[in-house]
């Protein structure tokens, strides 16, 4: 019997967001015993990946998605079959689309699986009433509208108000009391930052939330904001790797 492969994982984009899909795999899969989890590498080279949202705000310096591709070509020579990247603002068109690019160029075999795309058709299946989704996120992901692959499905996409817009962008990044600083405990003015985004949101309509970026559900866990639902856009990303993998072994949703 054929080896279906392994998933592979571009971490560093920043490392807790990689190590955390990575522990999402593993906590969404069905399995008994060590042998029946699905093998999967991650690759955390965070030296080598040029910060997403300062490319695509300064339109300077190198694509990340060069590196990205490298990475992605060596996890390919060590048997990985299907990848997924950590980073929602890697997914922004004009570094993901470039990826791809790349790997067709090279031949690669490999089936990168689209975080936004997975996010979207998670949203549309399972909110079914949901008709105004907020987005939070990086400036980055804020400046691309990437979410908006949520028009398709008749779903308006709400984004807060620049000024509010740049104070999320500084819990993310600041370098001593940002999210990317202290993962591990988050400063409460990061956290309140978060839960006020949230409240914004909620104020102008959104009957659901996307975290669009993969290190803000460090900050806000919660699978809901007061009433409504709050997706986890590595969680949705985890389960879709498994999906594509092994879907015999995907975990049936809501069942921890």
């Amino acid at each position: 019997m054929k080896s279906k492969g392994i998933i592979g994982i571009v971490g560093g984009m920043g490392p807790e967001a990689g190590i955390d899909l990575a522990r999402l795999v593993t906590e969404q899969t069905i399995a008994g015993c060590d042998q029946d989890h699905i093998p999967q590498v991650l690759f955390s080279l965070p030296e080598q990946i040029n910060d997403r949202t300062e490319y695509l705000l300064k339109k300077s310096g190198p694509n990340p998605a060069d590196s990205i591709t490298r990475i992605l070509i060596s996890m390919e020579s060590v048997g990985v079959e299907i990848a997924g990247l950590a980073c929602n603002t890697a997914h922004a068109p004009n570094i993901f689309n470039t990826v791809e690019h790349h790997l067709a160029k090279k031949k690669s075999q490999i089936k990168l699986l689209n975080m936004v795309t997975e996010v979207a058709d998670f949203t549309k299946k399972e909110l079914l009433k949901a008709t105004k989704v907020g987005i939070l996120g990086t400036n980055g992901t804020y400046l691309t509208r990437q979410y908006n692959q949520l028009h398709e499905f008749n779903t308006e996409t709400i984004y807060l108000p620049e000024p509010k817009q740049n104070e999320l962008h500084q819990a993310i990044y600041h370098p001593q009391n940002g999210i990317k600083a202290n993962a591990s405990k988050i400063p409460e003015q990061a956290w309140l930052t978060i839960t006020r985004s949230l409240e914004t949101l909620t104020e102008m309509g959104a009957d659901a939330v996307i975290l669009a970026c993969t290190e803000l559900s460090f900050a806000y866990p919660s699978a809901h904001f007061k009433h409504i639902p709050v997706l986890n856009s590595s969680l949705i990303l985890a389960r879709a790797l498994i999906n594509a993998h092994s879907p015999e072994k995907l975990k049936p949703l809501n069942s921890q």
